[in-house]
């Protein structure tokens, strides 16, 4: 070995080190150029100076009040009645009246199918303007007179209200729904089963 030379070894280890610096230094230029070029990474601070929604993941838009509607979600045309002793009493107007009235409370009923197979689900629906909270009893009428059909009662709700209900006896039935606190009627729907 010489005196003032590097060792074989030492210099061997020393080209090794540099080496591997020199590739590790283009391997991470490389990686930082394609990262760039790919949209990953980058100071976010650069693209909201030209941008304010760059980088944003979530549009929201500004409030704005809403209309409120007024009535029932749906209508149904249809001529419900009232109890029959309220119609024999108002059989005719009073023309000294001078204050108006409000108009009575209608209950309107509606019958998902008209025929129906016995035990086959009839969905009753209906509304009733101005009863939020009124709770209504089924009555059913197949030729016998009205009685009340054997179902939970009924609570409106948005001035809304609806029952599934089956019945096995066949034959033509007239159905109705009654406030129980006003004693108001809904209009008949008819339902044949059979």
């Amino acid at each position: 070995m010489k005196q003032g030379g590097q060792h074989p070894i030492a210099a061997g280890v020393t080209a090794l080190v540099a080496v591997a610096v020199g590739v590790g230094l283009i391997i991470g230029i490389g990686m930082f150029v394609g990262a760039n070029i790919m949209g990953l990474g980058g100071d976010a601070t650069d693209d909201q100076a030209t941008d304010p929604d760059a980088g944003a993941s979530l549009y929201a838009p500004s409030p704005k009040p809403t209309k409120t509607a007024n009535g029932p979600a749906i209508t149904l045309d249809a001529s419900p009645t009232s109890s029959p002793e309220k119609n024999a009493a108002s059989t005719s107007p009073s023309p000294s009246r001078t204050v108006e009235e409000k108009p009575a409370k209608e209950i309107t009923l509606q019958a998902g199918i008209v025929v129906a197979t016995p035990m086959e689900r009839i969905d009753l629906t209906g509304i009733y303007p101005g009863g939020e909270g009124a709770i209504l009893r089924l009555e059913r009428n197949d030729g016998q007179g009205w009685g009340e059909f054997g179902i939970p009662d009924v609570r409106v709700t948005g001035e809304q209200f609806s029952t599934p209900i089956q019945s096995g006896r066949v034959g033509r039935h007239k159905f109705r729904m009654k406030d129980i606190d006003t004693g108001a009627y809904s209009n008949v729907v008819t339902v044949t089963i059979g």
